[in-house]
């Protein structure tokens, strides 16, 4: 006797986009010259444990093997890549290009801790160090989206380096300056202005500071900035960078898609530079993030300038499930194969031609 094994059509439905977003996302970053690399899902903790960040330490999910190492699930697909070309491909040419379909797991302590899989689509370029590679990696980013037929989503683009390099710029401690970022991440300009004036710190500096709380964003808050602080060469010079790339885009046509949100500097803590959140208002959540990271190599070895990013296959799985159709549907009779279990030959028989011209061939036990 045949015993079919019935899947549940929300749950096919889901396995099957995210196979086709994998695919598709895969086809566009070997397009662009990107080699795929699979990375174990289990480390040692202590190998890794300084390229993670206070968050990403939380949600790490660790267990001691038989011979007493602390070992981890891996929460983030960049820092154990940074840490294989650090001890296996420094010898590398560069610049290197790598992508990368892999599953992270991440304890999330909102919903009790529980240990939560979900799958990461990206692409690490090593050895760019200028624009180029912030270019070459946002507009990846954004064909895929467009391969999958996307168009609800907004791309926040920020520099971590011009928000770093004010706050220490202030002299002001490391958690007096970590209380502030914080401030501007929640575009709680009063509260920025509060904190740096009860420090004493110089009004042009609070003024510069204050401004990456904008609400409005846009081209506004680099004028505002750079207004405060015009004689800043090194601040200047990231500002130009900024507007250098958004023009580009606007160039190349991506100008309603582009957002300049100089206060959005959440993400991954190893960003130096100019990153980028991809979000969308229909599933109400981040698509993916990327960015630069120009000392993380630096952690376990030789620095390497590097840019990167990562989409998230759930959130885009979401996010196309109302817009695409069923690829079969389970009810349909005419699709099922009846195979009579004392004789098979003729029913599958028939499943294989069937399946020659790509058709349905659900087999049906013939009882």
């Amino acid at each position: 006797m045949i015993e079919t094994t019935y899947i549940a059509p929300a749950l096919d439905r889901s396995v099957g986009l995210r196979r086709q977003v994998t695919f598709q996302a895969m086809r566009v970053f070997s397009g662009w010259g990107y080699r795929e690399v699979q990375i174990p899902l289990v480390d040692y903790f202590d190998s890794i444990r300084a390229a993670l960040g206070q968050e990403q330490i939380e949600q790490t999910f660790r267990f001691v093997d038989r011979r007493g190492n602390v070992m981890m699930l891996r929460t983030d697909v960049t820092p154990a890549i940074a840490k294989l070309f650090a001890y296996q491909l420094k010898s590398q040419t560069l610049p290197l290009r790598v992508s990368y379909a892999n599953k992270i797991v991440r304890i999330d302590r909102t919903l009790e801790g529980s240990n939560l899989e979900s799958y990461s689509l990206g692409v690490e370029l090593i050895g760019v160090p200028t624009l180029v590679g912030e270019l070459e990696a946002i507009l990846m980013a954004l064909e895929v989206l467009e391969r999958l037929g996307l168009r609800d989503f907004q791309v926040n683009v920020t520099d971590h380096g011009v928000a770093s390099y004010l706050l220490s710029a202030t002299g002001a401690p490391r958690r007096i300056r970590t209380q502030v970022r914080e401030a501007i991440v929640a575009r709680d300009a009063d509260e920025v202005r509060r904190v740096l004036g009860q420090l004493g710190i110089r009004p042009h500096f609070v003024t510069a500071i204050s401004a990456l709380a904008g609400l409005e964003g846009g081209l506004l808050q680099l004028s505002q900035i750079e207004k405060a602080l015009p004689d800043d060469r090194e601040l200047v010079r990231r500002l130009d960078e900024m507007r250098k790339l958004l023009g580009v885009l606007s160039q190349l046509g991506y100008s309603k898609h582009i957002r300049l949100d100089m206060a959005e500097l959440g993400g991954a803590h190893y960003y130096t530079g100019i990153a980028f959140n991809i979000v969308s208002e229909t599933v109400g959540r981040s698509l993916g993030r990327g960015g630069r990271y120009d000392e993380l190599i630096g952690m376990f070895g030789a620095p390497a300038p590097a840019v990167g990013f990562s989409l998230s296959a759930e959130a885009l799985v979401e996010l196309l499930d109302p817009m695409m159709e069923p690829a079969h549907r389970f009810d349909d009779v005419g699709e099922s194969v009846s195979v009579d279990a004392s004789e098979p030959s003729a029913g599958f028989e028939e499943a294989l031609r069937r399946r020659r011209f790509n058709k349905s061939a659900r087999i049906v036990d013939d009882e």
